[in-house]
């Protein structure tokens, strides 16, 4: 769950500390007071791309950090990204005035995927916009892949995709320059064996770069490392010093715990240190300062870099590609038909294989729909639609694109008696995002997702069916952390806390702040959010019915 946001130097935010509860919370206040940013601000911290124009000040910084409570069984999420598990994780984002944005998961630099793959499993922004997005079938594919949890079958058919795709533009290549005249034969065979012979090898460039690094100042390092050894191993040197240090302490270390401690660290320090000692000597031998060699590595290099300023690559690898594609060229040339059959044998193959692996995919997409259409109409029941008609409609054909050869569409009846239509026919802005909600209840429990944020979701709801979605919001909240923006009393009345987040003038700007409402402040707002800002007896009589409801 999220414990703290800081945000500083964001759009109409100067510096604002939101200290968060478990279950439910509501955010309400008036439009364009800045609740919306506030949810901007945690998008960014997942990872979504910045922009300097969102800057309070365009000549500092901006900085955002949360602070998120990890559970231990996210452990391994943490080490498969090389990262440091904290229980208490910090996630922060610097954007400067420049543009240029800094990410770091427990003061570790991240990339923007590696925070967005960390964040993804702790929480879940589910906005207004994406009620819409709802409608489009790609998202509604995008959606079904993310519960049936389809990545490896998806990840498995997207490789044989690519491969398939290039196979026939290759052939395409081919067909296009059948014939080749001698002079052009000639300079391709030219090319072919210049790169055979030059033996190139992928990663060679770069250890070869360091090792010249390496050797070039070889004098210099030995130098330091020489300095450094002596410093750990010579007569009253740090190595004996910490010796004597242990010794003197191992004599008073029965007296008290904290001693006994203080004896255990000094020991597992004195044992790094002559490892560290053991080590410097060993890699002070290994180090080469052969002149001869520094020359031979350099013409290397020399080499490697001159084919790819002349072949206009940046890679090694994409040299050898060339390379390949050469070959392919003067073999078509010289024996065009044979070429052409080999090549439409090579994509019938991998058709094949793309065809099962579709069907995988398919099948795995398949397994989930009943269950999860089921799961969706049962909710929907509860947001007060009687007789719901939910259809998840999947079918095959043989069309391959990038997301398989499956079409999908989302069937939708909210009325008894009607046949059920696709969404962007028959869902009107109430009825979508009730979808919403019990899609992203759904979708959090097959994910095990610790915060659920949602960002005026409730929109073209009131009434009765505010009710019901401020039950089932706080309902999911009595197992995770659930936040939502919001216009309707209904919700935020329902919520075990309330934030208010409101405009104040500081010299000559307007910056926006939040506070926690008390009892009292949470019964005007509330009062307000029922009749505007001109408060009557009779709101106020109304605020404290929903609240005690």
């Amino acid at each position: 769950m999220i414990c703290k946001l800081t945000i500083k130097n964001f759009a109409i935010i100067k510096h604002v500390e939101i200290y968060f509860k478990d279950g439910f919370s509501a955010l309400s206040g008036e439009t364009g007071a800045g609740k919306s940013i506030m949810i901007d601000a945690i998008a960014l911290l997942m990872g979504k791309r910045s922009d300097k124009g969102l800057l309070f000040d365009k000549n500092i910084k901006c900085v955002l950090e949360l602070s998120l409570l990890v559970e231990k069984n996210k452990r391994e999420l943490f080490i498969k990204n090389n990262l440091k598990y904290e229980s208490k994780t910090i996630i922060k984002r610097e954007i400067s005035s420049s543009g240029k944005s800094r990410s770091f998961i427990n003061n570790t630099p991240v990339s923007l995927s590696t925070l967005n793959s960390i964040t993804s499993n702790f929480i879940e922004i589910f906005s207004q916009n994406q009620s819409l997005n709802l409608k489009s079938s790609e998202n509604q594919l995008d959606l079904i892949d993310k519960i049936s949890q389809s990545n490896i079958e998806l990840l498995n058919y997207q490789k044989l995709y690519k491969e398939y795709i290039f196979l026939n533009n290759e052939l395409e290549n081919i067909k296009e320059t059948n014939t080749l005249s001698p002079t052009e034969i000639d300079f391709l065979k030219f090319q072919i064996n210049e790169l055979e012979n030059s033996k190139l090898k992928i990663d060679e460039k770069e250890e070869l770069e360091s090792e010249f690094k390496l050797l070039e100042n070889s004098s210099t390092i030995l130098e330091f490392l020489s300095n450094t050894f002596q410093n750990l191993s010579k007569e009253n040197g740090i190595n004996s010093r910490i010796f004597e240090i242990e010794n003197n302490i191992k004599k008073v270390s029965n007296f008290s715990n904290t001693l006994t401690k203080l004896k255990e660290r000094i020991i597992s320090t004195r044992i790094e240190l002559q490892d560290i000692e053991d080590d410097i000597r060993i890699y002070s031998e290994s180090i080469n300062t052969e002149p001869e060699k520094l020359d031979k590595i350099s013409s290397r290099l020399d080499n490697i870099n001159n084919l790819l300023v002349k072949y206009r690559k940046k890679e090694v690898s994409e040299l050898l590609e060339l390379l390949n594609q050469l070959k392919s060229k003067l073999k078509a040339s010289s024996d065009y038909d044979t070429f052409i059959l080999e090549k439409k044998e090579e994509i019938y193959l991998t058709e094949k294989k793309l065809l099962k692996s579709s069907k995988i995919l398919s099948k795995k997409r398949k397994s989930i729909c009943k269950k999860f259409a089921d799961e969706i109409k049962n909710q929907l029941k509860e947001l007060g639609i009687k007789s719901p008609i939910f259809i998840v409609d999947i079918i095959e054909n043989r069309d391959f694109t990038i997301k398989g050869s499956d079409e999908i569409k989302f069937l939708f009846s909210a009325n008894k008696g009607t046949n059920a239509q696709e969404l962007n026919r028959v869902a009107s802005g109430g009825e979508l995002s009730r979808l919403m909600l019990c899609i992203s209840n759904l979708t959090s429990n097959y994910y095990k997702l610790s915060c659920l944020i949602f960002d005026e979701i409730d929109t073209g709801v009131s009434g009765e069916i505010a009710d019901l979605m401020s039950e089932m919001m706080k309902n999911i909240s009595q197992n995770k952390q659930v936040i939502s923006v919001t216009h309707l009393p209904q919700i935020a009345s329902k919520a075990k806390n309330h934030y208010k987040v409101f405009k104040n003038e500081m010299s000559n700007k307007t910056v926006t702040e939040i506070k926690l409402l008390n009892t009292d402040e949470r019964v005007i707002e509330i009062a307000k959010m029922l009749s505007g800002k001109k408060v009557t007896d009779t709101s106020i009589s109304n605020a404290k019915e929903l609240l005690n409801q």
